[in-house]
């Protein structure tokens, strides 16, 4: 009888998801598609991973990492990334860096949808050599895939600094906040689940708000250095 209900809630958990999904890509489909440049760039990327998944070549890449944490993959829902910039006041003056951008949707969105500069970290070879292979197919205005990790990553020319931190550990994220505390005290850090000054006095929380996630409402923060 428990195998049979714990069948049962998987079930209407995976329903969930995948509504939760059909709903998002319709709203992406109908709001975010008018912009031609996004919506040949996004067609590509769902080409390229028709019969892809993401998240089991991402469990795939950190097992062969040797890490034994491999359910960790996330994308931030295109939706909530546009609430996040108009929170945020993002603009084609900004130069946005993704730390952990996965297979690069969200970059190729803030770059084409609102035209600022973006740059994907990310440390899994397979996502940047696809997302390189739609900016070679039209590289006008095209945003920069750099495979390292987010500890190595060059921050210094970023006016916005996105971090969807979820899953990491908390000596990560403190290593984090030391390298953004090396940066000009005009950058901001976004940052999902915790605010910064959680791991550092360097830091105090702008604003906070709520984003939509596939696993529920999250918070999110604007951070920045205090002068």
């Amino acid at each position: 009888m428990k195998f049979i209900w714990r069948q049962f809630c998987l079930c209407i958990i995976a329903w969930k998801v995948w509504w939760y999904f059909f709903q998002e890509e319709r709203q992406v489909r109908l709001c975010f598609y008018r912009n031609d440049k996004f919506q040949s760039r996004d067609s590509a990327l769902k080409k390229i991973y028709r019969f892809k998944n993401p998240y089991r070549m991402n469990k795939r890449f950190l097992r062969s990492m040797g890490i034994q944490e491999v359910d960790t993959y996330g994308e931030t829902p295109l939706t909530t990334l546009y609430s996040i910039a108009q929170q945020c006041e993002i603009t084609s003056q900004d130069h946005f860096i993704d730390l952990g951008c996965g297979r690069g949707r969200g970059t190729f969105f803030l770059n084409d949808y609102f035209g600022c500069r973006t740059t994907g970290i990310e440390w899994n070879p397979e996502f940047v050599a696809n997302a390189k292979k739609i900016v070679a197919a039209d590289s006008s205005h095209a945003p920069k895939f750099i495979c390292t990790d987010m500890l190595s990553a060059d921050l210094s020319k970023a006016t916005v600094i996105y971090l969807f931190g979820t899953c990491l550990p908390d000596p990560i994220i403190e290593k984090l906040a030391e390298s953004f505390a090396r940066l000009p005290d005009s950058t901001k850090i976004i940052t999902v689940s915790f605010p910064l000054s959680d791991y550092s006095k360097a830091f105090k929380e702008i604003k906070e708000f709520t984003g939509s996630f596939p696993w529920g409402e999250g918070s999110i923060y604007l951070n920045q250095k205090i002068y």
